[in-house]
């Protein structure tokens, strides 16, 4: 299998390190059009083909796979052009600026018969995997309402990124944009469609070029509603998602891969908030023991959400398993992002 790997910056070598444990024995080429990049980057990974030329690539040697990776502006036309060069592509988030534009290349992948998929990261964690399992069965109920935190500072209040040429700072929402696919693929995974939202943001002056630093998302359908807040002017790292359902609710830390859940339907008297209380404490124990043990032993993946949606692209297109990120998952997000960039733009 040929595999080629478009742009070749930071998540490049993350998607090389994962590709040799699920394809073991693919022939990976790499593009950009920066040459010291790629060179960078062929001698770190030992990758042996190397290409500043896209169309030099697919012609030259017409891989099976693309995985784009370059800043979202340019997204639609390289997924575009590989697909009519009979490449599957996989797309690093934010999947393209506007829904229309992937509608397109999901469109345009269909007609060719090829797997497209967009790497939201989140959705394949497997405390993610596993609360997502917990409200389809149905065990806890109908899903009521989901809410995520999504917040970080710097280390020693230093820009993110370490440059403020960055690309993610050219975008609409500035460096938001290449952050909120994250909580807002979690949101509309497991929502119905929403038929509203509103926001809320501050620029407090922690981000260059005035860039908006704390976001607030609010959505809602005819039953449920959800929201996210997505910060980096926030103390420390706090990355958690609660599910309310009418049964009971589930809370996943992300940051610490860890994830609880309590049943119970109506008011609690005493002796059930305290069991609850004390269920729920075990988990996160357990949990946390659990990770340590794999710390210790090595087991413990890194990158385990974007192996995951990794290793199942290549299983939907190898053996035809189901896809862990639908397409209306993915134009859900980007049709709402696109909104809420042009929102702020406009204030």
């Amino acid at each position: 299998m040929k595999i080629a790997i478009i742009g070749c910056g930071l998540m490049a070598a993350t998607h090389i390190r994962i590709l040799k444990r699920v394809i073991p024995n693919a022939h990976i080429f790499l593009c950009d059009l920066d040459q010291k990049k790629v060179k960078a980057l062929a001698q770190k990974t030992s990758v042996q083909g190397i290409y500043t030329d896209l169309e030099d690539l697919l012609v030259s040697e017409k891989p099976d796979i693309a995985h784009i990776l370059t800043p979202p502006t340019s997204h639609a036309i390289l997924a575009k052009k590989a697909i009519l060069a009979g490449c599957h592509v996989l797309i690093e988030k934010p999947a393209t600026e506007t829904a229309g534009e992937f509608i397109e290349i999901s469109s345009l992948a269909n007609k060719h018969n090829k797997n497209l998929s967009v790497n939201y990261s989140v959705l394949g964690m497997p405390v993610i995997i596993k609360a997502k399992n917990i409200i389809t069965s149905g065990m806890l109920g109908r899903l009521i309402s989901v809410h995520c935190n999504y917040t970080d500072s710097w280390p020693g209040n230093t820009i993110p990124y370490g440059d403020s040429n960055h690309w993610a700072y050219s975008l609409k929402g500035g460096i938001l944009q290449n952050w909120a696919d994250h909580p807002a693929s979690l949101l509309l995974d497991v929502m119905d469609p929403i038929h509203e939202h509103k926001i809320l943001f501050l620029r407090r002056n922690v981000l260059p070029f005035n860039s908006p630093d704390l976001l607030n998302v609010m959505v809602r359908n005819e039953d449920q509603i959800g929201s996210f807040t997505l910060s980096l002017g926030h103390g420390g790292t706090d990355i958690r998602a609660h599910f309310f359902l009418e049964g009971g609710s589930i809370m996943v830390d992300m940051r610490r891969m860890l994830i609880s859940f309590t049943r119970g339907k109506g008011p609690q008297d005493f002796i059930k908030r305290a069991l609850s209380g004390i269920f729920e404490g075990y988990s996160l124990i357990y949990g946390t023991a659990k990770n340590s043990i794999q710390i210790v032993t090595g087991k413990l993946m890194r990158e385990p959400g974007s192996f995951n949606v990794i290793e199942n692209f290549y299983k939907t297109i190898i053996s035809g398993e189901k896809r862990l990120i639908s397409h209306q998952t993915a134009i859900a997000v980007t049709k709402l992002l696109e909104n809420v960039w042009e929102e702020i733009n406009h204030n």
